[in-house]
């Protein structure tokens, strides 16, 4: 059951002397450029859109993507145990391959819209813009319940130089450093972090993470700027734990290198018109290396090992039109080449199974924002025509009307839409993919209302919405030459989103983060028996009914300030994969208590700060999937440079 009053007793323990920032898009420019793709604030309004700050989050000793998003409404995170263990995002109770992850305008999604979290640190990220809703508007395929764009850095001071370094439980190490430079029209700034940690298991559990960044912007004058940045990240994770979580491997392994390179120039035609072109590739080398444990390791499944690359190219080009004061029309073309190959063995079949294919996608969309008086509009429409599943239409149109002094209600609706990944289209080995299948789909409603108090110093937001996903490709086994993937389920999300922050006085801020979420198996499809991990009329797996964040700092003096966030998560389905048929279980709600202190040490050009965290520090015992343990209580201490000139 999720504890409300061990909730509400920390609460006002942690209020007392702390101050919260659930996000930072209050103290931020509300221009969300992910929402609209458009540099402006028209329209603004109408989104559900959340902003972190990268500086924010460093400070408060907040190491990654994932841990940041947990204080997003809607926003559910499950990771398979320890530091590095793949880690899935459910936005608004849709799949974890339903939301598209951009950095700096990449998209970093497998083709099919998976993507692993883990890897994604805070080390070079200047801020993160979170859109929850359908935006396959914009962004096609993988958009269907929101999209996550991560910035990286650029300094803005003539000279800066910045680092750090950290240790603590779980022999954990960590060190960044970034350079930057600046002049009149052209500024450069690159960074570089690594990370190691031995793991919370006993053996075999050590992950290390490398990643380094640049970018460079030129701007030479005559409304024209062009951007190119550069982002690689490379990550080891080391893992003993078979399917069912149980500690048995010893030397098993995975890997991936992930490259991002995003080539922006954007172009002022007149008072009316302005150009834009992204050229933008990513490219994935993800590799798995399971060998026997020894001699004596001869029996089931001991052995595997996989190879393989993705990579998307995506060439963008758009058009804006004022069409008035407070009116922009956008008018864009996208081409986008996705591209998966593989080769796999095991003990039960030593001979090397290969795996390749790729797909196009020529697309046009055009996207308009306005404002009138107390209203607010946005419309959109998007063709998609791919040369395997063929051809799809998505919509999106939102109101949005301010009643009075800071007070604005607004709606929105739109559809969106996944498509297959290659293994459910065109895969040989062990299953046989279906060319047939065709996209999933979704259809979005949501009504939300806010109210900004006349000094700033308070907000409170509450958002009511609604999913239906349909179409959603499923597996079974017919015989060995016939197609194992169909479009036949479906499902639907709904629940209400509440978000609060006060400004206390002028250096503590408190904010609360409060979701509902209800989850619905609307049609089964294949999936029946007692190893259905898809049940109809039962909750969707791994999506808690509800989540609550509480988040604070406070500056208590000149040098000295402290953070806290507590992480209420309620309870949870889930499948025991220990036995056969796997067993339904449900995951207890459980609670974490974060907190930080930092102290800045006097210093001659720069700053020096010298800060302390601590996470999970109730020691709560839970698993985000079951079986796999998450960390225990863990403490790390730092210091960070910074020098400007």
């Amino acid at each position: 059951m999720f504890r409300f009053p061990a909730i509400a007793a920390l609460a006002s323990v942690t209020s007392a002397t702390l101050s919260a920032q659930a996000t930072d898009s209050t103290r931020l420019p509300r221009v969300v450029i992910t929402a609209t793709r458009v540099e402006s604030r028209i329209g603004s309004d109408i989104a559900s859109v959340a902003v972190l700050s990268g500086d924010s989050l460093r400070a408060r000793g907040i190491r990654d993507v994932a841990e940041a998003l947990r204080e997003i409404s809607g926003a559910a995170i499950a990771r398979s145990g320890s530091f590095g263990a793949l880690t899935s995002l459910f936005l608004r109770g849709g799949e974890s391959d339903y939301v598209r992850v951009l950095v700096d305008g990449v998209p970093m999604n497998d083709p099919g819209g998976s993507i692993d979290l883990s890897g994604y640190t805070l080390d070079d990220v200047d801020r993160i813009e979170i859109v929850r809703g359908p935006t396959s508007v914009l962004y096609g395929s993988d958009a269907v319940a929101g999209v996550i764009q991560i910035f990286t850095r650029q300094h803005s001071a003539p000279m800066s130089v910045e680092g750090g370094m950290s240790g603590g439980t779980y022999s954990t190490r960590a060190a960044d450093a970034s350079l930057g430079v600046t002049g009149a029209t052209f500024s450069a700034t690159i960074s570089g972090a690594r990370r190691m940690t031995d793991g919370i298991l006993e053996f075999n559990n050590d992950y290390e993470n490398d990643v380094l960044s640049g970018k460079a912007v030129f701007a030479p004058g005559g409304d024209f700027r062009a951007v190119l940045s550069a982002r690689q990240q490379r990550d080891e994770y080391h893992y003993p734990t078979d399917g069912s979580g149980a500690v048995v491997d010893r030397n098993a392994f995975r890997s991936d290198r992930r490259t991002a390179v995003a080539l922006t120039a954007q172009q002022k035609l007149s008072d009316r018109f302005e150009a834009a072109v992204a050229l933008t590739a990513m490219e994935g080398r993800p590799r798995t290396d399971d060998p026997s444990d020894g001699a004596s390791d001869t029996l089931g499944f001991y052995s595997y090992g996989s190879a393989g690359s993705v990579r998307r190219r995506v060439a963008d080009a758009r058009l804006n039109v004022k069409l008035a004061a407070n009116a922009i029309a956008t008018l864009g073309y996208e081409w986008q080449r996705e591209a998966q190959r593989g080769r796999d063995s095991s003990n039960f079949d030593l001979t090397a199974n290969t795996f390749a294919a790729e797909r196009t996608t020529h697309a046009t969309y055009v996207h308009a924002v306005a404002e009138t008086g107390r209203w607010s509009f946005t419309l959109g429409g998007r063709y998609d025509d791919n040369d395997v599943f063929g051809t799809f239409h998505t919509a999106r149109g939102g109101v949005a009307f301010r009643v009075g002094q800071g007070t604005t209600m607004r709606a929105t609706g739109g559809s969106a839409f996944k498509a297959p990944t290659f293994l459910e289209q065109f895969n040989t080995a062990f299953t046989v993919g279906n060319p047939s299948l065709r996209p999933e789909r979704s259809r979005s409603y949501e009504l939300g209302a806010t109210q900004r108090f006349a000094n700033g110093r308070a907000e409170l937001s509450a958002t009511w919405f609604d999913q239906r996903f349909r179409d959603l490709i499923q597996y079974t086994f017919i015989d060995p030459a016939t197609t194992n993937y169909f479009n036949v389920a479906a499902a639907s999300a709904k629940g209400i989103e509440l978000e609060g922050r006060t400004t206390v006085d002028s250096k503590t801020q408190l904010g609360l983060t409060l979701t509902f979420l209800k989850t619905r198996v609307d049609d089964a499809g294949f999936d029946e028996g007692q190893n259905a991990t898809f049940v109809e009329g039962s909750r969707l797996l791994r999506r808690p009914s509800v989540t609550a964040a509480l988040s604070a700092t406070s500056r208590l003096t000149s040098r000295l300030s402290i953070d806290g966030r507590l992480i209420a998560v309620g309870s949870r389905d889930d499948r025991d994969f220990s036995g056969f048929p796997a067993e339904p279980v449900v995951l207890e709600s459980y609670q974490r208590l974060d907190a930080g202190i930092a102290f800045s040490l006097p210093a001659g050009v720069g700053a020096v700060t010298v800060f302390l965290r601590g996470e999970n520090l109730l020691d709560s015992d839970y698993q985000e999937i079951a079986n796999f343990k998450s960390p225990g209580r863990t403490v790390f201490v730092g210091v960070r440079a910074v020098a400007r000139r």
